[in-house]
């Protein structure tokens, strides 16, 4: 069994091998961004980028983190897929704490012993001593011998002397004992942890047969009497069961040293650190040339936010493929799920690859909160795009601002169409498209002659905004639950949309003729607002209805959908205060670029607060309160705890599109 110290490296790991998947999914999300031709260019984002050399980079409380991080890269050799630079340098952390010091050694230090009962390296008192102010994690795949996905982590040796008790505290560990290497002068420390099977040519995906299909499961399960013959076949197949392959992250082998400019490296794989030691020393003649010499690595170097950050990382498209290609391996040949067969996956990522060339992240925190970026740029300058002169945001200001979370965007009818014909292109957007198609008749049934293509998406082409929101009206109230959803959809074409609504109308109508205990369809007014309301009978209240989801018009051009008639009161007339007035939600938006595809914004405070106390009434002791309408008899939650949800605001996602990159901004809100 590996000692906790083992666990730890392989958590730290797998925490930045997940930053770099988020951002390289985030950099992946130009599906929406190219479909919408209604954004203008703004001036102020086309001239974002400064040069290191000449000292533009203004951020005191960093200690220049930019140039630092440059430092680092000179060690990294170009041909890295990606890398994310942490800025350890506790000034640069002190505005998170606000009355107190912070310092992200201690804090991760504190987190994984939180989780480990007894460590046996402690990283604040073992590794902390002689860490400089800065570490970076580059990601690697090395396909000379064998595939493989490599971690490595640099960062410049503080206190040498406390850097060998470091290494001696780790020798003395009951590990296997390390294998010492000489590499043009430089020690490297290497632990083989798992022996490696002989002639494993991919030792980062497991060797397991492709999924069972769908038909086939269906087919086992409509099979009620097999013959013997299949009852056999079943039986072998039971030997070997069939699973999906998954990515293989255990932590084999590591290795350490120190390279000749006194930065330290440990890594996954030791031909890593002698790539690194070859890229280090100037003079040699088997000098590697290093990444700080990319030019796309540079362009995102030089961007002002790298020297604000207190994270921030660099990507290759070119680089992320080659782990793409690793997956594409293991795919089946044929699949029923579209976009998902071999072929397919590949002419996808030859097409994503040709399309972007790097990607980059940034987080950084402000009097506000914390901010995070990330850019994905297109491998070539694309046209301006047309100016939009339409009224953008309006149904901002019909929104309630006591909501749990809302998505707003505009010209679904765009969206919609760019993701068909994209998906004639890249395959892998087949299963939005296609599984939406094959998805609709089993919802609606074969009853209802409804086309959702034609008959919903077609219309809605104006803002829309679906919002999840508490009310005393939900129709779950009676179980405890306040949480609702209503929409609102602006359209050019009303008169498309009252066809529809008639459509389904008429349909539901029927079962009204049928049976009057089943579905009733009812007018209701909110307001000056006319509904139609689709009701339940209340089997609490003989005679009456409870409404379960209702539609009407808030103006000519404003359809308004709610799980519930009297839900409709949030929106009409008008919130007070709405949305757009909200405080929480100005702080979110504030800084977000200009314009934009729309938000994603959660109230993190809300949410932070349902969680906190659901999670008391299911696992705290003597929890048997169950959720009531009288909020005294709610729990009450610790005070640490209840002080940490305090501190958070809203968070807000957006995305946006320039004329060389596409760009997706984050902020989340803290409170003093």
């Amino acid at each position: 069994m590996l000692p906790f110290t083992l666990k730890r490296v392989y958590s730290v790991r797998s925490l930045f091998a997940t930053i770099l998947a988020i951002s390289a999914s985030t950099s992946a999300l130009p599906a929406i961004a190219n479909s919408l031709k209604d954004v203008s260019v703004s001036p102020k984002s086309t001239n974002f980028l400064s040069t290191i050399a000449t000292g533009n980079i203004q951020n005191p409380a960093s200690s220049q983190f930019a140039r630092r991080s440059l430092d680092l890269a000179k060690q990294i050799p170009i041909d890295v897929i990606g890398l994310v630079v942490v800025d350890l340098n506790a000034d640069s952390w002190n505005a998170l704490g606000k009355s107190q010091t912070t310092d992200p050694i201690s804090a991760l230090d504190k987190l994984l012993t939180f989780f480990g009962q007894f460590p046996e390296i402690s990283i604040a008192k073992d590794i902390q001593p002689w860490l400089g102010k800065e570490m970076a994690i580059a990601f690697s795949a090395n396909t000379e011998d064998k595939l493989e996905l490599t971690f490595t982590a640099l960062s410049p040796v503080a206190d040498g002397q406390k850097f060998e008790l470091f290494l001696n505290k780790l020798k003395s560990l009951d590990l296997p004992k390390p294998t010492e290497t000489l590499y043009q002068n430089v020690k490297i420390l290497e632990w083989q942890l798992e022996e490696e099977s002989i002639g494993d040519k991919k030792p980062v995906l497991s060797q397991k047969k492709p999924a069972i299909t769908l038909k086939s499961l269906l087919s086992n399960k409509q099979d009620n009497a097999p013959d013997t013959d299949d009852q056999e076949e079943d039986a072998d197949s039971e030997e070997e069961p069939i699973l999906p392959s998954v990515p293989d992250f255990s932590l084999k082998r590591f290795a350490i040293a120190k390279l000749p400019s006194g930065v330290a490296v440990i890594s996954t794989n030791r031909q890593a650190i002698q790539k690194m030691i070859d890229t280090s020393i100037e003079t040699s003649e088997l000098r590697l040339t290093p990444l700080a010499d990319h030019p796309l690595f540079l362009r995102s170097l030089n961007n002002p936010l790298w020297n604000r950050s207190l994270i921030a990382g660099y990507g290759d498209f070119k680089g992320l493929g080659q782990i793409s290609e690793l997956v594409a391996a293991d795919l089946p040949e044929t699949s029923e799920i579209p976009g998902f067969s071999r072929a397919e996956y590949i002419e996808g990522l030859k097409y994503t690859l040709g399309q972007y060339s790097s990607f980059d992240l940034f987080t950084w925190v402000t009097p506000k909160g914390i901010r995070s970026q990330s850019n994905s740029y297109f491998s070539e300058g694309r046209s301006p795009l047309p100016k939009d002169t339409e009224t953008r945001d309006r149904l901002l200001s019909y929104l309630p601002s006591n909501l749990y979370g809302a998505i707003t965007s505009r010209n679904l009818n765009r969206q919609w169409q760019w993701f068909v014909e994209e998906s004639k292109m890249q395959p892998s957007y087949k299963i939005f498209v296609e599984g939406l198609r094959m998805i609709t008749p089993l919802i609606v049934g074969s009853g209802l002659d409804l086309d959702i293509e034609k008959d919903i998406i077609s219309w809605m082409d104006g803002e829309y905004a679906v919002v999840v929101f508490p009310s005393d009206h939900s129709p779950f109230k009676e179980i405890g639950v306040d949480l609702t959803i209503g929409a609102l959809i602006r359209t050019s074409n009303p008169e498309a949309a009252n066809a529809t609504l008639a459509k389904l109308a008429k349909f539901f109508t029927g079962f009204t003729e049928m049976d009057e205990n089943i579905l009733q369809l009812k007018k209701r007014q909110v307001g000056t607002t006319l509904l139609t309301s689709f009701e339940f009978p209340d089997n609490r209240v003989a005679g009456k209805t409870q409404s379960i989801f209702a539609y009407g018009w808030r103006d000519r051009q404003t359809l308004m959908l709610t799980l519930g008639a009297n839900t409709a009161s949030a929106f009409i007339p008008i919130p007070k205060p709405a949305l757009a007035e909200s405080e929480m939600f100005r702080d979110a938006i504030a800084d977000m670029p200009q314009p934009n595809f729309g938000y994603f914004y959660l109230n993190a405070n809300a949410i932070a607060k349902q969680v906190a106390t659901l999670g008391f009434l299911l696992f705290a002791p003597n929890s048997d309160i169950p959720p009531s309408q009288d909020k005294s008899s709610q729990p009450v939650l610790p005070a640490e705890i209840q002080k940490a949800i305090d501190r958070l605001g809203g968070a807000v996602f957006v995305y946006s599109e320039t004329r060389d990159r596409f760009q997706s901004d984050f902020f989340l809100g803290l409170n003093p």
